[in-house]
């Protein structure tokens, strides 16, 4: 029931939408057919620019008819012309006498606050005047943003709301992010470099919907930025060495990385801080300075423990040579990967005695001690857990303004980039236990339990065009009433929706999901298609899920997102349409989901046509003629048609959305994979020929009945959220690294792919039965794989083989498992071990693993190290006496 009020309720939002887009020009509205913008007579160049920016949008959309005007210069307006008055009052003597003779009262810091705007329009009969004042430099800015959004532009004529009359002003004192090209984009989409205006552009989109400040270098884009009165951002890694140094100078980094100092080494620390004065005696001013304290950086050596404190005691003195150049430099750090220790001990020394030099904390990935991620904090703040509140992502941020001093705020560094593996992302699978041994409690479980789609996820890289309406507007409430603001992490411009909502947040952070994405849709597709696009928006964040219940094959919204998308693009005018690059990337993301979903649906009709031949064989005993058969039907598996169809309608749109702006989806050259495990059916079915009698059997039986232990028997499936009762130590592997394709064979099926271990315990995963037989014998078979390491994690992962136990019983003193491609391992249960009713089935690591000083085992277990490791256990009763 609440399922469908829910979708009633957004059919009603939607047609009402649809009246108002419809009807409300014509009930109220202005139209012009011819543009003329006034600056002040003293106006500054940064209003001049906006001016200049507003003109050049106003022709992009259609308006030819536009020009720009000095207030002192005496002209006057044609018939049907839209007079703007755009300027900080002080500077324009009309916009001043416009605020005198209506009484309109004065735009101040307080009211509407600061960067805010007026904008207001007076109707007359034959030409409208559109008041749009900024209490400062970037309220002009902003203020035309604001236009440009209420403004229906076609036919080369302007509407504007007759009662348009919009006095605002952001929320937030810091909103911002980063910009440019990813390297997935250039290297796996093989896009063309953005040109220098094409980046500009983007800069520019982000400002019109709020943003104020920008992480850059020294440069032309720097000049760039600040000629529109924005901010800008810089940068120092405080052990971040950026060139080969002396090996006895390297860090212990938390993974291993190099290019990091240890800052207890003396000659290390004078490295960077004569490199941090070499950095900023010659580079402009930055409005902020962010030293980031992991996540690429950091030492976990003895001598730097804790490292939180060598750490910003290093930060003091990079200040200070900041400082000696750019005074009015603001100065942050992140506490990045750092521990509670870490933490701890930042606060101390915050409160020892006053640090003015200090302006910010920053929260980034890695940040949050109440959130489990892969790779990231090693320490957790249980404490917290007593009474969750709206946990547990502002548990944290809560703690951190509590324990501040308050001369210092909170400020946001927050990942919206990568749509897994990361700091807001699918976190993939349920999180490991830190070095404490400390997991979070079950209420905290569902930013874990969001899982990707299994099948989508091998078809998208971290780096893919993604939109995630509903979960960011909960972590962005959940997060930003602590803080002053945030630079968002973006690492392409795939994140484009997630970047622009978070813009639109930070300046009204009370706007309803549904009000932020119809005004995206509005802005960015027109007023048409924003119906389409809003309901294609929130059904794409939908597919991208993992759903319980309802596989990628059955996914009705797959086809339905391709259908609103596709009419979207039907129902815009053919001029935008042509160049709407943005269009093109949710169309082609709308078709290679389709593709995938028919491939997964042609690989699961085989697999079944496979068992339906293979449980007819086992019944009339058929012969190896019958498994060649079979074994031919994987090399007749084609694409079809409608396959063929959209493989080459998202290459279209890939090209045409290339040539117009630089983006593509890397989706388009991933297309063929193993979805469902047929390299696995096939092997079967090859030693299923190669074998004879009860082992035949036996092969042919689990194509048909897989999980199936037999009667008396157990099944466990030890992948994450998998029916796996009778596990009681472990916990679902995380991988310790991006999903990339060569880690696991595909041709495992999915069950094989996913598994619990263990890390440095001693005690490895084990299992507990204790509803056995007393009289019988058992069997227990095991599905064992190991993942294959990228090369710079590699050598540490010595793991290869393990120990396993049924009680004090060994099954297997040294068992290597194999490489990417799982494989089944059985063995006879000795009677004793069953004689009470009860067995414990448990692995041990090898007695090489994780073994060593502190160093190096935290660097192997933050590296994805494993010391036990399963996927799959049957036990099979085999017989009585």
């Amino acid at each position: 029931m609440k399922t469908k009020t829910c979708s009633l309720r957004w059919i009603i939002h939607c047609t009402l939408f649809l009246f108002c887009l419809t009807f409300a020009p014509q009930l109220s509205a202005s139209t012009s057919k011819s543009v003329v913008i006034i600056t002040g007579q003293t106006a500054s160049a940064v209003e001049t620019n906006v001016a200049h920016l507003l003109k050049d949008r106003l022709n992009e959309a259609g308006m030819n008819k536009c020009r720009i005007e000095r207030e002192s210069i005496k002209s006057n307006p044609s018939a049907n012309e839209l007079v703007i008055l755009l300027g900080i009052p002080q500077h324009h003597g009309k916009i001043a006498n416009l605020f005198k003779k209506h009484r309109i009262p004065a735009l101040s810091e307080l009211e509407p606050g600061p960067e805010g705007f007026l904008l207001k329009i007076f109707p007359v009969e034959n030409n409208s005047t559109l008041l749009a004042a900024g209490v400062d430099n970037r309220g002009c800015l902003y203020a035309i943003g604001e236009l440009l959004r209420q403004a229906l532009i076609q036919n080369g004529e302007i509407t504007l709301p007759d009662d348009l009359h919009i006095r605002a002003a952001p929320a937030f004192e810091i909103r911002g992010t980063q910009f440019g090209q990813s390297h997935v984009a250039k290297r796996l989409a093989h896009v063309r470099d953005w040109t220098v205006e094409e980046t500009q552009r983007v800069i520019l989109d982000y400002a019109l919907a709020g943003a104020n400040i920008f992480n850059t270098a020294p440069g032309p884009m720097f000049d760039f930025i600040k000629s529109y009165g924005l901010m800008t951002q810089g940068g120092f890694g405080a052990n971040t060495a950026g060139r080969e140094v002396p090996v006895e100078w390297n860090a212990s980094e938390s993974i291993g990385r190099l290019g990091y100092v240890c800052l207890s080494v003396p000659e290390a620390r004078e490295f960077m801080l004569k490199k941090c004065e070499e950095q900023f005696k010659n580079s402009p001013t930055f409005d902020l300075v962010k030293f980031h304290g992991g996540d690429g950086g950091g030492c976990e050596c003895d001598k730097c423990n804790p490292y939180g404190l060598t750490f910003i005691k290093m930060v003091e003195e990079l200040a200070a040579i900041i400082h000696k150049y750019h005074p009015q430099s603001r100065i942050y750090f992140t506490n990045q990967k750092f521990d509670n220790e870490d933490d701890n001990a930042i606060f101390a020394y915050l409160n020892e005695k006053p640090r003015d030099w200090l302006w910010a904390w920053g929260y980034g990935p890695g940040s949050d001690a109440t959130s489990w991620q892969p790779g990231h904090r090693q320490t957790h703040r249980m404490d917290l857990f007593r009474y969750p509140g709206f946990g547990p992502y502002g548990l944290y941020p809560k703690e951190i303004l509590h324990q501040l001093p308050k001369r210092h705020v909170l400020v946001y560094y927050n990942e919206i980039t990568h749509w897994k593996y990361a700091q807001h992302a699918y976190i993939q699978m349920y999180p490991r236990a830190d070095r404490n041994g400390d997991l979070p409690p079950h209420w905290s479980h569902d930013i874990y339990e969001r899982r990707p789609d299994q099948f989508l996820t091998m078809v998208y890289n971290r780096l893919t065009f993604f939109a995630w309406p509903r979960f960011y507007h909960r972590v962005f409430n959940d997060l930003m009433p602590y803080g002053v603001g945030d630079i968002t992490h973006s690492s392409g411009h795939h994140d484009h929706f997630n970047q622009w909502m978070w813009q639109r947040l930070l300046w009204a952070p009370r706007t309803s999901v549904e009000d932020v994405v119809d005004d995206y849709c509005r802005t960015w597709f027109g007023r048409k298609a924003a119906p389409l696009m809003a309901q294609a928006i929130f059904k794409l964040e939908e597919n991208l899920e993992e759903q319980p219940g309802t596989p990628l094959w059955e996914k009705v919204g797959i086809d339905d997102y391709y259908e609103l998308v596709k009419k979207a693009g039907e129902v815009m005018p053919s001029s935008q349409r042509k160049t709407d690059w943005l269009w093109r990337m949710y169309m082609q993301k709308a078709a290679l989901d389709k593709y995938a979903k028919l491939a997964v649906q042609q690989q699961m009709a085989l697999q079944q046509r496979i068992e339906k031949r293979t449980s007819a064989i086992l019944q009339n005993k058929g012969s190896n003629t019958e498994i060649d058969a079979m074994l031919a039907w994987f090399d007749d598996m084609q694409e079809t048609p409608e396959m063929v169809s959209l493989r080459e309608e998202a290459g279209r749109l890939g090209k045409e959305s290339n040539a117009l702006f630089g983006v593509r989806s890397e989706g388009y050259f991933n297309l063929e994979h193993d979805f469902i495990g047929l390299g696995w059916l096939k092997r079967q079915l090859q030693r299923a020929k190669e074998a004879t009698g009860e082992k035949k059997n036996v092969l042919m039986s689990m194509i048909v009945d897989y999980e199936n232990p037999g009667e008396g028997g157990f099944y466990d499936n030890l992948g994450t959220a998998n029916p796996a009762a009778h596990v009681v130590f472990g916990y679902p592997y995380d991988h310790g690294q991006p999903y990339v394709y060569p880690m696991l064979d595909e041709g495992n099926r999915p069950s094989q792919r996913a598994m619990h271990f263990t890390q440095n315990e001693d005690q490895g995963v084990t299992l507990f039965y204790n509803e056995l037989d007393p009289k019988a014998t058992y069997r227990v078979r095991f599905t064992f794989v190991r993942p294959w390491y990228q090369e710079r994690y590699a050598f540490r992962m010595n793991q290869k083989n393990q120990k396993i136990l049924a009680d004090d019983f060994v099954l297997a003193e040294n068992l290597e498992l194999p490489l990417q491609m799982s494989d089944f391992f059985e063995f006879d249960i000795p009677a004793a071990a069953t004689s009470d009713g009860e067995l414990t089935i448990h692995l041990e690591r090898a007695p090489d693993v994780a073994r060593g000083d502190r160093v190096t085992v935290e660097q192997w277990r933050n590296s994805g190290g494993w010391g036990t490791i399963v996927s799959e256990v049957w036990l099979i009763k085999t017989k009585r006496d």
